[in-house]
């Protein structure tokens, strides 16, 4: 009789009845994967025919889970990880493997990565300084402050209004000669020969102009001031020097440049015309606290190697002498300096460097020149650095970081422009300590600390895993796997290598469950079920029959 297909029949209803009460009960499971009861046949032994064959029933061969891709939903735990492709998550419990799609992790008191039950989260580990070693283990989160970096360039972007007035702070170099006797007198007069020449030397610079004087005679000294200004005028040196006479009958000769970078020296002939005493150009009412001796200024925080903060203030004065700016600094309201030994040198507070800003007719910017004192006569300038678009500062610093604090200070981009002085970027790479305040993953498995200060340093970073037979897997709960000789042995490897799938940070994959098409198969099921029970029942009833036969 045909009891033995009936049973079967039921019996295997019920199994995928379990399997789709499963499935539906774990809808809602992050990383579960639908599990699907495969049947087959079953076929007494027989050395009969195969054309007499009737089957026994049928039996489920395998509950096999599909290991196609859930939907992925957004949460707001950076920890939260969805794999979107292929790949398991690998686990580690004191050694003991095992796998996951269930990317719910958070941190343990040790800073440990863990899922619910305590397992960790395992890939490559990372040094203190934030460098993948190269070797596996659990993944641990550095909890320390992250590293302070010292300023090593300052940028400065502004926009110098050409229309600016020369602080009045500013003097000019100047020499005067002796009295020219022959404007003296009841007949005076002076005679310049085609022969005589000047040389001029000015504002510091090395080379030297030599201006051929106007050959003539002259009755007073204002009329010899202006022809030889004119001669000046006629060569490389227009703009640059003025000429002025006075009563004693003197000349003047001034640099158009004014402050510390204002110099002239005269030499030549006729000797009656050169100078006798010079002063020297200075900026000797400049200072930071008078708004009136600079033309305009501008500040930004730098950090020192304890990520200390300070600020650096730089201050452009416009000088006399076109196309032409002196840039001074402070750092905490205190000047740059030389060395370790320069206050000995100038023990006030009047700068030690100043830059020395150019740019073309365009108003565009050419160099920066660095100055300082010159530390074997402190009265006197001396050229540090040749003219590029940075220069290099130094100032001593008291917080017990590194003294002195050194960094470049980069005008590059600077203008001169007939606008109203407005800053455009300010920039320095410097940053100070910070505290770890979030954590995210890229898409390649790199565990990102990000701390107070903007900084990141890398954790670590997550390795997947890929197996040649992923249905050979063993469930053991929790939503994890155990490989299986079926399996097949790992096959680790970073996100996005090979087969595996990416890893999007702050996102959950969802149950790959339909609920639809689960619910239609616990129809189907039901009535199989009905369906093999109806056919006991014929049985029974055709057994019946046979029983009451006479």
């Amino acid at each position: 009789m045909g009891f033995q297909q009936g049973l079967s029949g039921l019996s295997i209803a019920s199994k995928a009845l379990d399997a789709i009460s499963n499935n539906v009960s774990n809808s809602g499971t992050v990383g579960y994967k639908q599990a699907v009861a495969q049947f087959s046949d079953v076929f007494a032994a027989s050395l009969a025919s195969g054309a007499t064959q009737v089957g026994i029933g049928a039996q489920v061969a395998k509950v096999a889970q599909q290991f196609g891709q859930g939907n992925i939903t957004t949460s707001t735990n950076g920890l939260d990880l969805a794999i979107n492709g292929q790949g398991f998550f690998r686990m580690s419990n004191d050694g003991a493997i095992t796998y996951s799609r269930n990317g719910q992790f958070q941190t343990d008191k040790n800073g440990y990565i863990v899922n619910s039950q305590g397992l960790r989260l395992t890939g490559k580990v990372a040094d203190a300084n934030g460098v993948l070693t190269g070797a596996t283990g659990d993944l641990k989160l550095n909890l320390s402050d992250a590293k302070p970096q010292a300023t090593s360039s300052a940028g400065y972007n502004v926009n110098l209004d050409s229309r600016s007035a020369t602080p009045t702070s500013l003097t000019a170099a100047s020499g005067k000669s002796a009295a020219i006797a022959s404007l003296t007198g009841a007949t005076p007069s002076f005679t310049l020969a085609a022969t005589d020449k000047l040389t001029f030397q000015l504002d510091g610079e090395t080379g030297s102009t030599v201006v051929t004087m106007p050959a003539g005679t002259y009755t007073d000294v204002g009329s010899l001031a202006a022809a030889i200004q004119t001669a000046i005028d006629q060569s490389a040196l227009k703009g640059r020097i003025k000429v002025a006479g006075d009563s004693t009958p003197a000349l003047t000769f001034t640099s158009a440049r004014t402050g510390r970078l204002s110099g002239i020296t005269v030499t030549g002939t006729p000797a009656t015309l050169l100078p006798t005493t010079t002063t020297a150009g200075s900026n000797a009412n400049f200072s930071i606290n008078d708004p009136s001796s600079y033309t305009s200024s501008t500040s930004q925080t730098v950090y020192d190697s304890l990520g200390n903060p300070h600020t650096q203030s730089l201050y452009f004065v416009k000088t006399a002498q076109a196309n032409t700016w002196d840039v001074y600094s402070s750092l905490d309201g205190l000047p740059p300096q030389i060395n370790a030994d320069a206050k000995a040198l100038n023990p006030t507070t009047t700068e030690n460097r100043w830059m020395s800003v150019s740019f073309d007719s365009n108003g565009v910017f050419q160099s920066t020149s660095l100055y300082q004192k010159d530390p074997a006569n402190p009265t006197q300038m001396a050229y540090v650095q040749s003219p590029s678009s940075k220069v290099q500062v130094a100032y001593d610093i008291t917080t017990g970081a590194t003294t002195q604090l050194t960094f470049d200070v980069d005008l590059n981009g600077t203008t001169q422009f007939g606008n109203s002085y407005g800053i455009n970027q300010l920039t320095q790479d410097g940053f100070t300590t910070g505290k770890l305040s979030g954590l995210s993953v890229s898409a390649d498995g790199t565990v990102l600390g990000n701390f107070s200060n903007g900084q990141s340093r890398v954790m670590g970073q997550v390795f997947l895993v890929s197996f040649q037979n992923p249905n050979g897997l063993k469930s053991v709960g929790g939503n994890q796997w155990v490989s299986t000789n079926d399996s097949g042995p790992e096959q680790p490897n970073a996100p996005g290598t090979g087969v595996l799938g990416v890893i999007q940070s702050g996102a959950l994959e969802d149950s790959n469950v339909d609920l639809t098409a689960e619910l239609v198969n616990m129809i189907t099921q039901q009535r199989a079920y009905q369906a093999n029970a109806q056919s006991i029942k014929t049985q029974d009833q055709v057994l019946q029959t046979l029983v009451n036969l006479r």
